[in-house]
């Protein structure tokens, strides 16, 4: 858990360097077999080159109306992580999604994207994160679905 901590207080710095970490919080779960990144050249078929995204929890960290989720391996030896940024839209449910980073020094400004958290009463049971990022020719996609373990 310290590296999902670690990793999500460098993002939301690299965010706002005067974040406060009072609105923070971490989930266990699982992502589903449909979380997954693609990369290709602009008419390529994506379905055709996924990588499947693994993860066990999630960090959702909030400041000043921004949000940064992040969805990892706990026990992961090289870090392998994805976060999602941006600000809760109209609906509480839905983030509207203006960057992701595939790692603290890896982000990109995204096309199009969102993030809808699912809840049973008030118990927050699953996050659904797509993206999509055209930049160059080429577009990137990341979705991760994610369930938490209650």
């Amino acid at each position: 858990m310290r590296r999902v901590l670690l990793l999500a207080g460098i993002i939301a710095i690299a965010m706002h360097p005067t974040a406060s970490f009072a609105d923070q919080r971490f989930i266990d779960g699982t992502c589903g077999e449909g979380s997954h990144i693609a990369e290709g050249a602009f008419g390529d078929d994506l379905t055709k080159r996924q990588s499947r995204f693994f993860c066990d929890a999630a960090a959702i960290i909030s400041n000043n109306g921004d949000i940064l989720v992040q969805f990892s391996q706990k026990e992961a030896h090289h870090n392998p992580s994805l976060a999602y940024a941006g600000r809760m839209s109209g609906d509480k449910d839905v983030m509207n999604v203006e960057r992701v980073y595939f790692s603290p020094q890896n982000s990109a400004t995204v096309s199009d994207g969102v993030c809808k958290f699912f809840y049973k009463d008030t118990m927050l049971t699953g996050i659904m994160c797509g993206v999509k990022i055209d930049e160059t020719g080429r577009r990137t996609t990341a979705i991760v679905v994610f369930n938490s373990r209650h």
